[in-house]
């Protein structure tokens, strides 16, 4: 073997020896960092659980209901309109602090649509609006899409979520949910590209009271 080939070859084990301490490093990195945080997820999970007593089952089952059960088919428009509660409206007039429920019923061509109504928080309700976004578009730009509008939403909404209930949106008995802009709303004027924020159950049960500093 002559001398330049003996020098390519301790370079090109030299540089085998390098790449293999570099990935060897990345692999422990990635395990310290697995490990970590599945004992923030422990930590996490041991401070529900002695958080927990009696007390807070009973003020849960205060504020949470379960919903009468409904019968397999959906009822008609005429057949809602008698067994409603609240004041129908439209889900984008729904203002913030508003309550209010969502009712599916069978309209005239035998599809399924949906009743909103705006109810007293200290009625049972499905959910509660607690902040509204207007989208953040230049005027008269054309409509993003759904799928756009729904991350752009949902970011807001998180980030408001713990101001309003009062807890970390991981650790409370609440979900998000949005009223966001069809293509329609959105081609109607700027006005009309706000997302509604509201909560609701995460388990579909009926809420009693506003969720405002809620804490749960």
């Amino acid at each position: 073997m002559t001398t330049d080939a003996r020098k390519q070859t301790r370079a090109m084990t030299t540089d085998a020896r390098n790449q293999t301490r570099a990935m060897t490093t990345d692999a422990r990195n990635q395990t310290r960092a697995m490990r970590r945080l599945l004992v923030l997820v422990v930590l996490a999970l041991l401070a529900v659980g002695c958080g927990r007593d009696e007390s807070e089952d009973l003020r849960l089952d205060e504020v949470f209901i379960d919903p009468t059960a409904e019968p397999d088919l959906l009822p008609t428009e005429r057949d809602l309109r008698d067994r409603f509660e609240g004041t129908v409206t439209e889900p984008q007039d729904l203002l913030v602090g508003t309550c209010f429920n969502q009712y599916t019923y069978l309209d005239r061509n035998d599809l399924p649509a949906q009743l909103t109504t705006a109810i007293g928080c200290t009625r049972p309700h499905n959910a509660q609006v607690y902040a509204i976004v207007i989208h953040d578009a230049a005027a008269g730009a054309p409509y993003p899409g759904e799928e756009a509008v729904n991350s752009w939403g949902l970011s807001l909404c998180y980030e408001r979520f713990e101001p309003f209930v009062g807890l970390d949106y991981e650790l409370s008995q609440l979900d998000i949910g949005m009223i966001t802009p069809s293509r329609t709303d959105w081609e109607g004027g700027d006005d009309r590209r706000r997302v509604a924020c509201y909560v609701h159950s995460y388990a579909g049960r009926l809420i009693v009271g506003t969720m405002e500093n809620i804490a749960l």
